[in-house]
């Protein structure tokens, strides 16, 4: 059986995996899962990216080849209260592996997808990078744990990742370039309906995202403001009553 890399992240990532991750760093289940579902695959997207770049593979292999003792422990690492460690070494490793350009660029898109906060979508990320290195390690052994290898792989994997990208998320994501590397591949991941009711779609959830931080923002405003509007509410009905 070919072999699909989003897939084997997958399959450590169980319902059960996803939910001790959302109760480590306090996160809505229901916005967990999905988030996890276009999380790994965008992380892959930008990875395949950073294998194609002069020295990229190297890099990969290298953090692939300090992470192949992750998987076996990061159950017990998460119930010993060790998120904290997990999630900053991760976030370290992926800002050296995508650049803060592109860390940022999966943090905003995913965020703006799922409905989770920024902080919580960092958070998500340093930890689910760890686990995707972890699973490379283990698929390809310490033979296959070289620049070529890791090129290879990824190279064999494009289609599989564009194809595991919701189709909304991946206009999403098209706006970055963190799919300029899956090349015509990324056809796959949008090809539910047409480009122009996706690009709508797409938009509608960009200014949802926008509009809900707006609402939270306005939400917050202090009590005295509220109280002005209420007095300014009030003195137009005295007005009106005293006009009749």
């Amino acid at each position: 059986m070919a072999t699909n890399l989003v897939s084997l992240v997958m399959q450590f990532l169980t319902p059960d995996m996803i939910g001790r991750i959302a109760t480590a760093f306090e996160l809505d289940r229901s916005k967990a899962q999905p988030a996890v579902s276009s999380a790994v695959p965008a992380l892959l997207a930008a990875f395949n990216d950073t294998a194609t770049q002069p020295g990229g593979a190297q890099k990969l292999a290298d953090a692939a080849g300090q992470q192949a003792s992750t998987l076996r422990n990061f159950a017990s690492a998460l119930a010993a209260g060790g998120q904290s460690s997990l999630y900053e070494d991760g976030s370290r490793m992926l800002l050296s592996l995508v650049g803060a350009q592109n860390q940022n660029a999966l943090t905003e898109a995913i965020a703006t997808f799922t409905g989770l906060n920024q902080g919580a979508t960092g958070s998500l990320l340093g930890i689910l990078a760890p686990i995707i290195m972890g699973t490379i390690a283990q698929h390809q052994g310490t033979r296959g744990l070289d620049a070529k290898g890791i090129a290879n792989l990824f190279a064999s994997q494009r289609e599989n990742i564009a194809a595991a990208l919701p189709s909304v998320f991946g206009i999403l994501l098209r706006r970055t370039n963190l799919l300029n590397s899956l090349s015509d591949a990324t056809g796959m991941a949008t090809a539910a309906g047409s480009e122009a009711m996706q690009e709508a779609s797409a938009t509608r959830l960009v200014a949802a995202a926008h509009q809900h931080g707006a609402d939270a923002a306005h939400a917050s405003s202090n009590w005295l403001y509220w109280l002005l509007a209420t007095a300014a509410v009030a003195a137009l009905l005295i007005y009106f009553a005293a006009t009749k």
